[in-house]
């Protein structure tokens, strides 16, 4: 019994560090996770807004992507992730 309640805290737990802080202006939506900015994600903030063909000029690796979209979980921190919705406008520039 006393393992299971430990796995139960360990899944809670870990739940709690997936999640991303949030914020305003270009700066904040460049760079949502909680890690150090190791794309260089900032660098792109100002595209932002921008239609999804402007992150073109982003080099590789990277990976473009809708919130509603499937996509792999596996961990690249030097990869850009562009987050558009559902026009192919730009909302998010993140790394991983």
């Amino acid at each position: 019994m006393k393992a299971k309640i430990v796995l139960i805290g360990a899944v809670v737990l870990a739940g709690c560090g997936a999640a991303t802080t949030g914020g305003g202006g270009n700066g904040a939506a460049a760079q949502r996770s909680n890690g150090p900015d190791t794309c260089n994600a900032a660098r792109y903030a100002a595209l932002v807004g921008q239609d999804a063909v402007t992150a073109l000029q982003i080099p590789e690796p990277k990976r473009a992507y809708r919130p509603d979209e499937a996509i792999t979980l596996d961990a690249n921190p030097a990869r850009v992730n562009v987050v558009l919705d559902e026009t192919d406008v730009i909302v998010a520039i993140t790394c991983g």
